[in-house]
């Protein structure tokens, strides 16, 4: 605080400061409907958010405070009791201390309601359920032009695949006007022969999802649309009617894009896929043809240069030729008469071996000849039929022998035989 002119000026600081001890001084009890739970582990504190027809109060507590309704916490009625304070930027919540559970809120029992009419009449059924085209074209957008979820939505569809035509259509989704606005644009666009129609909005405070989406007359709207659509509200605690009566739910606008997209994606993948295989096979051919062509390169520089010297090199080897011609001649005279002589000498050589064996065959045949046993004193006998005697058992006393000698033959009769003990 400072002093002007008499006056006592605060700062900002100053101002919030009051209001937080002032406010903390007030402790109560609050009654109210649970639109909307947070966990933030990082600030370890949960955020709540509870509401009653009209208002809406900002709430946050301990883990430990709420852990006896913590078991599908949105929509049950609740008192806590707690103080108020200032917030992170100077918002002011509910710090609560204690918090128990009364029954369903009013909220809950609507959606509850809601919910039994419209599965009792099948409007949840899968049989309903429209395909998602493959290779959508023309696609509708129905939300908030230039916001958030819009923005994601465009990132994630023409931005990657311009084939894909993408029309807005510009409306509220959360709010007072939205249900009107939804309730006029969706029957006019569902007529207008779009591929596929998404309804999404980028997030936001969970209760305006029981003004808009869980709004009967839009989910039974959006359940007559004859165009595929997709709701995608980016809201994950809840489920909401309208997104049960679609044909498909996604979790966020750029979750929606994704399935809006899929069909292309997948032949992105495989396109990518594909361009990599031909790169690489491409890389590969060059690689190896790189280094076949190198090689033969090589081997022709290796071919030129030989045949490059060869003239030279044959006129050397011809003058060379006619320089030895004499030489060589003479050469191979020489060579031709020292075979010659050494032939010769090695058949006379040959002739006197032959010689000398062919006299020692004759005197070994002189020394086995029979005339030459018959000439040291030894003689043939022979039968009267002329056949050699070897044995006295084949002579008979009194029959006429042969004798041969070394110079003749005679006649003789046996007289008497004997054989030898």
């Amino acid at each position: 605080m400072r002093l002007q002119d008499s006056r006592q000026i605060y700062s900002i600081s100053e101002i919030n400061n009051f209001a937080k001890q002032t406010l903390e001084q007030i402790e109560l009890w609050v009654e109210g409907e649970i639109s909307s739970f947070e966990e933030n582990p990082s600030w370890f504190n949960s955020f709540i958010t509870l509401a009653d027809d009209t208002s809406l109060l900002a709430c946050f507590l301990k883990p430990p405070a709420i852990e006896k309704i913590k078991d599908q916490i949105i929509g049950k009625h609740v008192i806590a009791y707690g103080r108020l304070t200032l917030f992170r930027k100077n918002q002011y919540k509910l710090e609560i201390f204690s918090i128990e559970q009364t029954g369903e809120g009013i909220f809950q029992k609507r959606f509850e309601k809601i919910y039994k009419k419209l599965k009792t009449e099948g409007l949840f059924d899968q049989k309903h359920k429209k395909a998602i085209p493959q290779y959508p074209k023309k696609v509708c957008i129905i939300t908030s032009n230039g916001s958030a979820g819009w923005n994601d939505f465009k990132h994630h569809t023409v931005d990657k695949f311009p084939i894909i035509e993408l029309i807005t259509a510009d409306v509220r989704v959360e709010g007072e006007r939205a249900i009107t606005q939804l309730l006029e644009i969706i029957p006019k666009i569902d007529q207008m022969g779009f591929d596929i129609i998404v309804i999404t909005r980028g997030g936001g405070a969970s209760e305006t999802l029981l003004e808009v989406f869980n709004d009967e007359t839009i989910a039974r709207t959006i359940f007559k649309m004859k165009t595929p659509k997709i709701i995608a509200i980016g809201h994950e605690v809840n489920t909401s009617l309208s997104e049960l009566v679609a044909d498909c739910r996604a979790s966020t606008p750029t979750d929606a894009a994704n399935i809006v997209t899929q069909g292309y994606s997948k032949i992105d993948d495989k396109l990518s896929y594909f361009n990599l295989g031909l790169n690489s096979g491409l890389d590969r051919l060059f690689s190896e043809n790189g280094q076949l062509i190198d090689s033969i390169y090589f081997r022709l520089n290796q071919i030129e240069n030989k045949f490059k010297n060869l003239p030279h090199r044959l006129n050397t080897l011809k003058e060379s030729l006619k320089r030895h011609e004499g030489h060589l001649i003479a050469d191979i005279d020489t060579s031709l008469d020292g075979i010659q002589r050494k032939i010769k000498a090695e058949a006379r050589l040959f002739l006197l071996n032959i010689g000398r064996k062919l006299e020692a065959k004759k005197r070994d045949l002189n020394l086995l000849s029979p005339m030459n046993t018959l000439e040291r004193g030894y003689s043939i006998t022979s039968d009267e039929k002329g056949r050699i005697v070897t044995t006295v058992e084949n002579i008979v006393v009194g029959s006429t022998i042969g004798v041969r000698l070394s110079d003749g033959s005679l006649k003789s009769v046996v007289k008497s035989k004997s054989i030898n003990a």
